[in-house]
């Protein structure tokens, strides 16, 4: 008689960060767990995410990735991993099952989770239905495999959209306006929104105006948003400066203008996003920032091996080397969790990021905002924490404890230093825990300084959001803190504010005044309240009119301190105390 034993299937260990907080983990990749609360989703390599059969289909999680620069307890170590999140079907079965892990990660590492067409500059995930075609044509041996194209992904009975005609941008602004206001734009802006390299965009102006450029309406779009920024950033702005971004919107809407999307649009919305964020409502701000994101993507700007083949194409970057491609993605991105975060609303995430990081280079700060930004516990940020928190309020704690340490001296990352803190504060309001001494200490330091580059920068007249909300939050925060030690900085705060309100006196800032003013009325009437209590109290009991007088307890004699205490703690005398009493 013959007898089955079957082999006890083990169970799916949960990932990393769910095992780590003891929650539940649903065992996929990325699990529910970490996407709701934007963990980064890993597994061991005893047990990775998506083994089927016992190891058939390995889908690899990003590995970390870290901030060098916060060095402490709370820093980061040094960026090391450029693996893609998984491997197709076709270059899985390229690798040999006995290969070793070193020369899987070499696979990894020099491949794309996706797959670029080059000639559109396209980027699709392996998994998407326009590119299964061709993974299926490459692993039937097809020497001319299928294009990534949408076939069959609807009838086409229906003509796509037309494109709109674009009127010539010098019919708006002349050439030399143009070089005037862009001047403007580099010599405040350059040094933060690093993405264009002066001396390219100043020859792809003239060809522009010459008509010699091959990518002339995208290129129009970027140059209307420099020029109108410019103009935003000068005393005396351009008579047509609406029209300038009117112009620009209009040629990123166009839809036969996205189907040809490149590295110019994600540039041009990164204009519109800096303009709508210093002129209108939040959320306009965001939506684009979104749309600039899904463009980087649609792309392939997150992954390192599309950047450096996008930047080997002739012509396909125009003027952009690998090293502008990932100061496009980083600030983008940085950008994009900015506003996400101070909106409290959920960021654009990849599953995976392999872009490398922005190098440090002479007159610009760009990589100094980008590291402020990837503080922000977010989707898809190389900084994370050396310990690991015990709490969500202890992993706020830290993050303002590293954002503290990261020292920067440009006045509007100084303002945005303190919009990153204040968030962090709010999300702490919200959970309404006691703030420990040295976090209120942190959070008073970064708001005064913040007052001080404010003015500076009013002083400049580079008035910038973070100028007005800096000051705006830090005043509200410090009645908030309701302690001793932020009552002391009200008066500064509420002077800054009040001063900002004389550089640019408009509805909007003497509406923040006047809700700053508001908020300290209440609180002054809530402490008359509480000391209208004290008072009550203490007007309803009668104090003795002499002192009190204590009297002496004459039940118990006076010891005869005298006494020869080692003669004392020797036998008989010792036993008297008990027997487990011993000198």
């Amino acid at each position: 008689m013959s007898t089955t034993t079957s082999k006890r299937k083990r169970a799916m260990k949960a990932c990393i960060p769910c095992h780590q907080r003891k929650r539940k983990c649903d065992t996929v990749y990325p699990c529910g767990m970490c996407t709701t609360y934007g963990y980064n989703c890993r597994y061991t390599d005893g047990n990775p995410a998506g083994s089927i059969g016992g190891g058939d289909l390995i889908i690899h999680p990003p590995t970390k990735r870290v901030n060098p620069d916060v060095e402490s307890r709370l820093g980061s170590r040094v960026a090391t991993d450029l693996m893609p999140s998984s491997r197709s079907h076709v270059e899985r079965d390229c690798i040999d099952g006995n290969a070793s892990p070193a020369k899987s990660a070499t696979v990894a590492a020099d491949t794309s989770s996706g797959i670029l067409d080059e000639q559109k500059l396209r980027y699709s995930g392996a998994s998407a239905a326009m590119a299964f075609p061709h993974i299926l044509g490459v692993a039937l041996g097809s020497e001319n495999p299928p294009r990534t194209r949408s076939f069959a992904y609807n009838f086409g009975i229906r003509p796509e959209e037309a494109s709109n005609p674009h009127c010539f941008l010098g019919n708006i602004i002349s050439e030399e306006d143009l070089g005037l206001f862009s001047g403007a734009f580099f010599s405040v802006l350059g040094p933060i929104s690093d993405v264009i390299d002066p001396r390219i965009y100043a020859q792809r102006c003239r060809d522009y105006y010459n008509r010699t450029s091959n990518s002339a309406i995208a290129f129009a779009a970027v140059a209307a948003g420099v020029a109108a920024l410019g103009s935003f950033l000068s005393p005396n702005r351009h008579a047509r400066e609406s029209d300038l971004v009117q112009y620009a919107k209009a040629i990123l809407d166009d839809p036969a203008s996205m189907r040809l999307h490149g590295i110019d649009h994600i540039v041009a919305w990164g204009m519109r996003v800096f303009y709508l964020r210093a002129t209108t409502r939040p959320s306009n701000a965001w939506i684009a920032s979104c749309t600039q994101m899904h463009l980087c993507e649609a792309i392939g700007l997150h992954e390192e091996v599309n950047i450096k083949r996008i930047a080997s194409i002739a012509g396909s970057a125009v003027g952009h080397d690998a090293d502008r491609l990932r100061r496009i993605f980083w600030i983008s991105w940085a950008g994009h969790t900015m506003l996400s975060y101070e909106y409290d609303r959920s960021p654009v995430s990849f599953r995976v990021v392999t872009c490398q990081p922005v190098i440090s280079i002479r007159g610009s700060v760009a990589d100094q905002f980008v590291k402020l930004i990837q503080i922000i516990p977010s989707p898809n940020s190389p900084f994370q924490l050396e310990l690991q928190p015990k709490s969500p309020t202890e992993e706020l704690f830290w993050h303002m404890q590293a954002l503290h340490e990261l020292r920067v001296s440009h006045p509007f990352l100084v303002a945005t230093k303190a919009d990153i803190a204040f968030c962090f504060y709010r999300r702490l309001y919200q959970r309404k825990v006691c703030i420990p001494d040295d976090i209120i200490k942190l959070l008073i330091d970064i708001g005064n300084d913040a007052i001080q580059a404010a003015e500076q920068q009013a002083g400049e007249g580079r008035l910038f959001w973070n100028v007005i909300g800096s000051v705006f939050q830090y005043a509200c925060i410090l009645l908030a803190l309701d302690t001793p030690v932020a009552s002391a900085h009200v008066g500064a705060a509420f002077k800054g504010l009040e001063n900002l309100v004389k550089a640019a006196d408009t509805g909007l800032t003497r509406e923040a005044l006047s809700t700053a003013r508001h908020l300290l009325s209440l609180s002054m009437a809530k402490k008359r309240k509480e000391l209208a209590q004290l008072e009550a109290v203490g007007e309803s009991y009668e104090f003795p009119q002499t002192s009190p007088v204590f009297e002496v307890n004459t039940t118990v004699s006076d010891m005869d301190w005298n006494v020869d205490w080692d003669q004392f703690f020797i036998e008989p005398y010792l036993s008297m105390l008990g027997p487990d009493v011993q000198f």
